[in-house]
């Protein structure tokens, strides 16, 4: 039997699915972000990383 993962309310602090939009117990609407902006951050920070590591 598999378990579904579970991610902590901010506003509550319960335990709601992982892939829930809201939270069932006081409404707290978690942020959706867009793979776009993981990559674009990932993006910077081995940016940054290579030119620190260049400059040294």
């Amino acid at each position: 039997m598999s378990e579904k993962k579970k991610k902590e309310c901010p506003s509550c602090a319960l335990p709601v699915d992982a892939d829930a939009e809201t939270c069932p117990y006081c409404g707290y609407e978690f942020p959706v972000q867009k793979p776009a902006v993981k990559l674009v951050a990932v993006l910077m920070v081995l940016l940054l990383l290579g030119w620190f590591a260049v400059g040294c």
